[in-house]
């Protein structure tokens, strides 16, 4: 059955090997620097990654984004969301994972770990991907609903209030790291974890297709981030695909495993230890929290 995996762990932290990273990664290095982490805060690869995510998402609000027709729920318009998240998502995932862990190419990427993925692993994180997909594409559609019908307000075009607009595109990621940061440390409380983040946990060794390899119930929670800023403040659609593109992006370079394209030891080293690590760089809520792992053994 999709929602229950064979294996389920009993406690809050997994007794899962630990994939070491190779002496010779680039990560390693960045992570020995001072407080063990690489530049605090948005890095360079964050800003290609968000601009990539913003542009997919003026490419979506460019060909057609189906308010004027969502006052109802009508077949048409919430197949076409479906479809988008599936075809343009579904291709991401999988062309990373065909580049990376299929391709000729593969040997000329830096994986954290020489250890690859199992078949049944992918299978069953393709799956609950799917799963993933299936949720915020539900999401999406009760939030174009409620622009439709005026339950939420929202700017109907930019130009009518540019300067807020640029303000909440700024200050996104920002606001869904936090949000980020904030369920997923809660999720690693008992019994929080054994009921819906335990299953997130069996990709210890996690593929492009990890990131959204999860509980529905954790799924639920990770794609209302997106939709926070809009119900608080009236803005426009914009920086709602931005935050729910990034949102399903980031999980395909924050799993993939790899030194290249953004990749994040800060994260695999979350999937390896499971105490640490709870946030980003470009967050760095974990030093606070004193969960900042670096990766380097400690004098």
């Amino acid at each position: 059955c999709i929602l229950s995996p064979k294996r389920m762990p009993p406690s809050a932290h997994l007794e899962l090997p630990e994939m070491p990273a190779p002496k010779d990664s680039r990560g390693w290095e960045r992570y020995k620097m001072a407080k063990g982490g690489e530049t605090v805060g948005p890095s360079v690869e964050d800003v290609y990654w968000n601009l990539l995510s913003l542009g997919i998402a003026a490419v979506i609000w460019n060909l057609g984004y189906p308010i004027q027709q969502a006052t109802t729920f009508s077949p048409g318009w919430v197949a076409s969301v479906f479809m988008r998240n599936f075809i343009l998502m579904g291709g991401i995932f999988q062309g990373f994972h065909w580049v990376m862990y299929r391709s000729g190419f593969r040997q000329t990427f830096t994986k954290f770990n020489s250890k690859m993925p199992k078949e049944e692993e992918i299978a069953r994180d393709r799956r609950y991907t799917m799963l993933s997909l299936l949720i915020n594409s539900g999401i999406e559609c009760f939030m174009i609903h409620a622009w439709a019908a005026g339950s939420v307000a929202y700017e109907e075009r930019i130009l009518d209030a540019p300067f807020k607009v640029f303000v909440m595109l700024i200050l996104s990621p920002f606001f869904r790291e936090l949000h980020f940061v904030i369920y997923h440390r809660l999720l690693h409380i008992q019994p929080l974890f054994k009921w819906f983040h335990a299953h997130h946990h069996l990709s210890y060794n996690p593929s492009p297709w990890s990131g959204l390899s999860m509980h529905p119930v954790e799924s639920i929670t990770y794609f209302t981030g997106p939709i926070l800023p809009c119900l608080v403040f009236t803005t426009h659609p914009i920086v709602f695909l931005f935050a729910n593109v990034h949102a399903q992006v980031a999980s395909v370079y924050g799993h993939h495993g790899h030194e290249e394209y953004g990749g994040s030891y800060f994260h695999y080293l979350h999937h390896s230890k499971v105490w640490c690590n709870y946030g980003t760089p470009f967050l760095p809520l974990d030093i606070l929290m004193g969960t900042w792992e670096t990766g380097h053994p400690r004098k």
